[in-house]
């Protein structure tokens, strides 16, 4: 069948676009050589050209400053949609034709057994129009070493008014809502009584939170936020400046036993740890530690003897201590702190995770422990903005806690890029993130710092720090079948 004069018409009108896959590279030649190799037999039916920007200086890696030269040298080379795009990653199942919106196609990594990554990952590969990318000024020129480069794109996008995605935190619906509101500088509540047996036999601690954002103190290597914290070795509840949810506890030897969650955006959650020791009736000869969020389990810790006991007979909310010196304060929104001297089951801690704010002083639904809670610390039993402990146990302090009220939602909208689903092989590589509560490298920090304490405080302006202040010196410049390779000093 001949198609009609309207189809030729169509396609010979129809747009074209060229695509740039543009490398930051420095001293990885095996996996040049492998991706090179892996892209020309992969990349079947799109205009395209390679290039490869190699950082010949001795300065810290700068990802974004490479990939802003990388751009103009595309730019220069007629490509009207760019693909930036690590060395590192080989494409097994990727589609890399055009999009009118900002793409993050790094969804699915080997080196993750190919789960989905973090809600607001922007890094690996990524792509844009010549026009978008205009707008956001590129990347900035001022994250060196590894790290946050991305996650200033995505704040790019947002101020730049681009087209992004949202994801959606939380749980539930509800008519009216409490919460204390702390500013993460003095703010805490303290219980202070006949709580010592907290911690000779099983206790459960949940909680409701929403952190603010993260605020990183530039004489620390990492910032943790306690939210319900026993001091001494600091037992209970925490949130990092890495985003994540953990408990913690230490056995008798002193040992620390800690469980961490994903990152997870500034949304509401619910967080449950508890304590079990042996029983026969367990089949366990192990005290477990457990972490929950939001009713589903986190992980286990066995530990190898009881919980350390320590001889503070005080609990704090929102911080590690009462001393003022101290600078680790939580900053967001705590409500529902409960304590029980029980170990909850499984059953339990889902019904309490999905009944937030109601209060525990009669059974409800799979919760049947009523008669084993010791406190729970809610606005909703506030008098004048003070705090009651509803069990009497507690001398309940509050030191510069707002009461926060409002008609709401636990539902949290934040954004987060568009993704097309991608499947990667990793190449493997030397880890450059984090290794336990630390920085690989030094500079990394240095990036976070200016990340959470200037970007997302909206201090720098993504309009002077970009591809219009971008300056770099050529070395050398070599064009080879589809690939050109640039050497510059920044």
């Amino acid at each position: 069948m001949k198609e009609s004069k309207r189809t030729q018409k169509l396609k010979e009108k129809k747009v074209t676009h060229k695509l740039g896959i543009i490398v930051p590279y420095r001293d990885r030649e095996q996996q040049l050589k492998r991706f090179l190799s892996h892209m020309k037999e992969y990349i079947k039916d799109i205009d395209y050209e390679i290039f490869i920007v190699e950082q010949a200086d001795d300065k810290p890696f700068n990802r974004g400053k490479l990939l802003n030269a990388g751009y103009k040298y595309a730019l220069d080379k007629g490509c009207d949609y760019f693909v930036f795009h690590d060395v590192d990653m080989l494409p097994e199942d990727v589609d890399y034709s055009y999009s009118d919106k900002p793409l993050h196609l790094a969804t699915h990594l080997q080196e993750h057994d190919y789960e989905t990554t973090f809600f607001d990952y922007f890094g690996g590969v990524t792509m844009f129009t010549k026009e978008d990318f205009k707008t956001i000024n590129g990347f900035s020129n001022e994250y060196w070493g590894w790290g946050f480069e991305d996650d200033d794109l995505l704040i790019r996008c947002i101020e730049g008014d681009l087209d992004i995605d949202k994801e959606t935190f939380g749980f539930g619906d509800i008519e009216t809502f409490e919460a204390f509101k702390f500013d993460g500088d003095t703010s805490y509540i303290s219980l202070k009584g006949k709580n010592k047996s907290l911690l000779s036999d099983e206790f459960t601690i949940s909680c409701l939170v929403k952190p603010n954002d993260v605020i990183v103190s530039e004489n620390k290597d990492y910032d943790e936020y306690p939210i319900v914290s026993i001091p001494g070795y600091n037992i209970g509840l925490f949130y990092n400046s890495f985003r994540r949810f953990f408990c913690q506890t230490y056995d008798e030897d002193k040992k620390s036993y800690s469980i961490s969650s994903d990152i997870i955006g500034e949304s509401w959650v619910h967080l449950t740890m508890k304590y079990e020791i042996p029983g026969m009736l367990k089949g366990s000869n192990k005290w477990k530690v457990s972490f929950y969020i939001n009713g589903n389990l986190v992980g286990i810790e066995e530990m190898n003897n009881e919980i350390l006991q320590l001889s503070s007979d005080e609990i704090f909310i929102g911080a590690s201590s009462d001393k003022k010196t101290n600078d680790e304060f939580f900053c967001g929104l705590i409500s529902n702190v409960e304590i029980y001297d029980i170990s909850l089951t499984d059953e339990e801690i889902i019904e309490i995770s999905q009944n937030p704010n109601k209060l525990k002083v009669r059974n409800f639904g799979e919760f049947k422990s009523k008669d084993f809670l010791l406190t729970q610390i809610n606005p909703l039993l506030s008098d004048d903005k003070k705090c009651n402990d509803i069990s009497g146990e507690y001398n309940v302090s509050l030191e510069n806690i707002y009461l926060y009220k409002d008609t709401q939602s636990f539902k949290t909208f934040l954004p987060k890029p568009h993704r097309r689903e991608s499947r990667f092989q990793s190449l493997k590589h030397k880890t450059n993130s984090s290794i336990g509560n630390k920085w690989v490298h030094q500079e990394t920090r240095r990036n976070q710092i200016k990340y959470y304490n200037e970007v997302k405080q909206d201090l720098v302006d993504f309009r002077i720090d970009g591809l219009n202040t971008l300056r770099f010196d050529e070395v050398s410049k070599e064009e080879n079948n589809l690939v050109t390779k640039i050497s510059i000093e920044l």
